[in-house]
């Protein structure tokens, strides 16, 4: 193939009527000006503008010729691949920006919504367990009171029964002295004087025993007292000591409230203040959108112009 196109190159040079390759399907070569090493004798070169695959044919000197070989590019049956076009990078429009921002908006509102729930919660929680915490503490007092009151009113129902019993016997003893006595006395005539002064000296004896033990009863009965109203001022002095706990419950609690509305009101605030600033950067950012599809007008403007 090459020596064929070759042949009909070096034909073209010397007939014009020979087949030639057509122009369409060759590139135009510029021609260079070819460097001569001789003097200045001789007739001067040419300049001529040849075709790909043929032969070029320039004199040197006199009677001298220079052939030059160029091959043309293969020919393939298959067209050539059009080039992949590479994507333009997309510009953005406002549609497209506003709805970004619609969607930025709806997420920020979203992302409120639920911080808020999260709080309402967790302050819901926070009132369950303080109302838990009341309940529990109110429970306690109430059974410590009751445990107290019981534990008073069963010491009380001793107390009276001691004393119930005692006082029976008391009587008892009594009663049995003046019978003793009456049967005495009915039967003093018969009895002789020692006997008198026996029985007399034995119940002499019997009433100061009995003296002697009422009165240590009685000092018992006494201390008895005496350690009823220590419990009692015991008692009352826990139960003081109880409502004290309950109001220092009462104004933890009320704190607690205080530094929870406290606190609502830092994230209502802190929420203002973000509302605030998003409204200030989607502005800012719809302005410099703004001058940006103005400078774009501009300069679609004066590129037009100038075209």
């Amino acid at each position: 193939m090459i020596v064929e196109l070759v042949k009909r190159s070096v034909l073209q040079c010397f007939c014009h009527s020979c087949r030639a390759p057509l122009a369409g399907s060759r590139r135009s070569v510029p021609l260079k000006k070819p460097k001569s090493g001789r003097g200045g004798g001789g007739g001067k070169n040419k300049k001529v503008k040849f075709i790909t695959t043929e032969i070029r044919c320039q004199e040197e000197s006199r009677g001298g010729l220079r052939y030059e070989v160029i091959l043309a590019d293969p020919v393939t049956d298959t067209p050539p691949k059009p080039r992949p076009v590479s994507p333009t990078a997309k510009t953005p429009d406002i549609e497209s920006i506003t709805e970004k921002m619609i969607a930025a908006e709806e997420r920020r509102k979203t992302l409120e919504a639920t911080k808020l729930n999260e709080l309402k919660a967790k302050m819901s929680r926070i009132e369950e367990a303080a109302k838990k915490r009341d309940e529990k503490t109110q429970e306690f007092i109430n059974a410590t009171k009751s445990a107290l009151d019981q534990k008073m009113k069963i010491h009380t129902e001793k107390h009276e029964e001691f004393l119930g019993d005692l006082i029976s016997k008391v009587k008892d003893h009594l009663e049995i002295v003046d019978k003793h006595r009456q049967s005495t006395t009915e039967s003093g005539d018969k009895m002789t004087e020692e006997v008198r002064n026996s029985l007399e000296e034995r119940l002499r004896t019997a009433s100061e025993q009995r003296e002697e033990h009422l009165r240590k009863q009685l000092e018992r009965l006494k201390e008895h007292a005496e350690s009823c109203a220590r419990v009692r001022e015991d008692n009352k002095q826990k139960l003081e000591k109880l409502q004290i706990i309950q109001e220092q419950i009462q104004s933890k609690l009320k704190d607690a409230e205080n530094r929870r509305s406290i606190h609502e009101e830092k994230l209502k605030s802190k929420l203002v203040e973000h509302e605030k600033r998003c409204e200030m950067a989607r502005q800012k950012r719809e302005q410099l959108l703004l001058e940006g599809n103005q400078q774009d007008m501009e300069k679609k403007t004066v590129t037009a112009s100038s075209g």
